[in-house]
């Protein structure tokens, strides 16, 4: 799995890069296998402006499969981040878990009635 990281507009401290790597193996360590890649942006938007502007944006790739994008803007970096990388595994892992189920041919619960529902239709 490739790991991708870019900063726009502000300084990506060693203690944001610390929890960059924290939260990156916290969300995907079980993915690891199943990713190609990973992209992570991070970007102030205003500026020393302050107020509610700090970007995370994550790109997820896997094969065979669409990329995943989330965005995600908070007031605090770490709180971006901690908020897009969750998305983003939930995301990873559903469309994982998806593709798995179409190759084993495994499909959802058509029937969503009660048997005596459905006996009633047919009748």
């Amino acid at each position: 799995m490739q790991v991708h990281f870019m900063a726009s507009e502000f300084e990506l401290t060693p203690s944001l890069r610390d929890h960059l790597a924290r939260r990156l193996r916290f969300a995907f360590i079980s993915l690891q296998n199943k990713i190609q890649s990973i992209s992570v942006r991070l970007r102030d938007l205003n500026g020393p402006k302050g107020g509610r502007d700090m970007l995370c944006q994550v790109a997820v790739v896997i094969p065979g499969r669409p990329t995943v994008l989330i965005k995600d803007v908070q007031e605090d970096m770490y709180a971006a981040i901690d908020s897009a990388f969750k998305r983003a595994s939930y995301r990873a892992s559903q469309m994982i878990t998806r593709q798995r189920d179409v190759m084993r041919g495994i499909r959802g619960n058509t029937n969503r009635g009660t048997p005596d529902s459905v006996q009633q239709r047919e009748a």
